[in-house]
């Protein structure tokens, strides 16, 4: 199985009244999210904000992945932008009580509703692994946002000679 939904439902993201950025997961979670000198962080927090604005609403998606060559083997959490959800990645898994900040990387990616569906949910009544194995023989989804690592681990499991050697660019070409 590629995509395991951990948490799914509606979220808020809104500004508070001292212009913090808070993200509301069904109503019962909260969390600000803040831009640190290292990068994004996303840290727990109560439901006790003064709501000055609504920035974004939707449905989310909160996922762990395992062996998915389109999205990293870390927590995701998609929210619903019109008909995309905007996917932020968890590399140090979600926070806890007593661990209540972890690294957040907003990768600016917007992915279709269909794409994060059939990772997490299959298509018509598929398993997410079934879909995965035939999607692979086609076309991979948006090989440039890769890193090398990423697309050298997919080259690896397509078996594709001299992956080692090859660059960036050479990898994107022979996975396509």
């Amino acid at each position: 199985m590629n995509g395991k939904i951990e948490n799914e439902g509606y979220y808020e993201l809104f500004r508070t009244n001292k212009g913090h950025d808070i993200l509301s997961l069904n109503d019962k979670k909260f969390f600000a999210v803040i831009k640190g000198q290292k990068g994004d962080m996303l840290i727990a927090t109560d439901s006790d904000h003064q709501k000055d604005e609504t920035l974004k609403k939707g449905k989310f998606y909160l996922v762990s992945f395992e062996d998915d060559p389109e999205f990293r083997n870390f927590p995701h959490l998609f929210l619903q932008e019109g008909s995309r959800y905007r996917e932020w990645i968890l590399p140090n898994d979600r926070p806890t009580e007593k661990d209540y900040q972890k690294k957040l990387i907003k990768t600016g990616n917007l992915v279709s509703r269909t794409i994060v569906e059939e990772h997490i949910k299959g298509k018509e009544g598929e398993a997410p692994d079934k879909q995965y194995r035939r999607r692979s023989r086609g076309k991979p989804v948006d090989l440039k946002s890769k890193s090398r690592n990423e697309l050298y681990n997919l080259a690896k499991k397509r078996n594709v000679p001299g992956r080692s050697k090859m660059k960036k660019e050479q990898l994107i070409r022979e996975l396509e």
